[in-house]
């Protein structure tokens, strides 16, 4: 493969993955603030947070007093959801999505190219930062599914190649990151920083942002004690949405690709970060320090793979 296309096959699981999750922190956001008490620290510019925009959350979480909350809500939703020009919304990741999906279209399978252009053409047509609540829940839970189609349809169909494992890192990483912002923002900053041990929380409003609730009762429910949601969606590699999991994944298909070890290396020290650390004993403090360490390491990562001076196998070379 050409490096050129080994850029824009790896964007392309990043931004699937982008438009995925993005529609279900939406989601997940709404049903946490129409549940919470009017006192609650949550605001919908926490979901401009997740996502880095400090600055811009922070003007417009001054502002969401009174009369205004609905005209933030408006604002926050044109920044995540129709705004073409701006790097988090839905209409430019999807823009970005079908823009590699050209550049490497002879790496992809025609059917998901045609899934990629039925989720485009949906999203010109439904998005619209004046929807309803109920029509900007519907729409959010559609992109979702449309997103899991496109990534059903890869599977079954996608040549087993090293385009296929960079899709792959490049899912799995992104997913990872979102992880990481959900807690740090969504949980960990809405607790007081301490050095004491942290009590055990269930914090459903993370585990619905990553659809996570299932599977983390079982889990609590074949274990001798309570679980705290941070730490599972840390450490327990079974389930997709962990961190755990998503290291695990991104090792697995980088092995498939020739010269790789920075990548595996960079991979090794991320999980080290989590299997040397007792999680339940960490304070909010060293818990705090933790995350920013990992998302910290998965920058790293993503430069590891997006560095030129990684040499990939040329020998078959497809022209993009």
């Amino acid at each position: 493969m050409l490096l050129k296309s080994v850029d824009h096959i790896f964007w392309l699981g990043r931004y699937l993955e982008r438009l995925d999750d993005t529609a279900r922190l939406v989601n997940a956001t709404s049903h946490l603030l129409i549940d919470s008490h009017q006192d609650t620290q949550f605001s919908w510019p926490i979901l401009l947070q997740v996502l880095g925009q400090t600055s811009v959350a922070s003007h417009l979480t001054a502002t969401a007093i009174g009369p205004e909350v609905a005209k933030v809500e408006q604002e926050v939703m044109h920044h995540l959801i129709s705004d073409p020009q701006s790097s988090l919304s839905i209409r430019y990741t999807c823009t970005a999505l079908k823009y590699n999906a050209r550049t490497c279209r002879p790496l992809i399978p025609r059917d998901m190219f045609e899934e990629l252009n039925s989720l485009e053409l949906h999203l010109q047509q439904q998005c619209s930062a004046n929807l309803s609540r109920q029509q900007r829940y519907q729409l959010m839970s559609e992109i979702s599914r449309r997103c899991q189609m496109v990534v059903g349809v890869l599977d079954g169909t996608m040549l087993r190649s090293e385009a296929f494992d960079l899709f792959n890192i490049g899912r799995h990483l992104e997913r990872a990151d979102m992880t990481t912002r959900i807690m740090d923002v969504m949980v960990l900053k809405q607790l007081q920083p301490t050095q004491i041990k942290r009590p055990k929380f269930r914090w459903t409003s993370i585990l619905n942002a990553l659809g996570g609730v299932e599977s983390y009762q079982y889990y609590v429910a074949h274990q001798a004690a309570d679980v705290d949601a941070i730490d599972y969606l840390l450490t327990y590699a079974d389930f997709p949405r962990s961190i755990a999991y998503c290291l695990n994944r991104v090792a697995a298909s980088a092995r498939g690709l020739p010269h790789a070890g920075a990548i595996l290396q960079q991979v090794k020290q991320l999980q080290a970060l989590i299997e040397d650390k007792a999680l339940p004993d960490l304070s909010t403090e060293q818990l705090h320090q933790l995350i920013d360490h990992i998302q910290t390491g998965i920058t790293a990562l993503h430069q590891v793979i997006c560095n030129p001076s990684v040499q990939f196998n040329t020998e078959q070379q497809i022209s993009a």
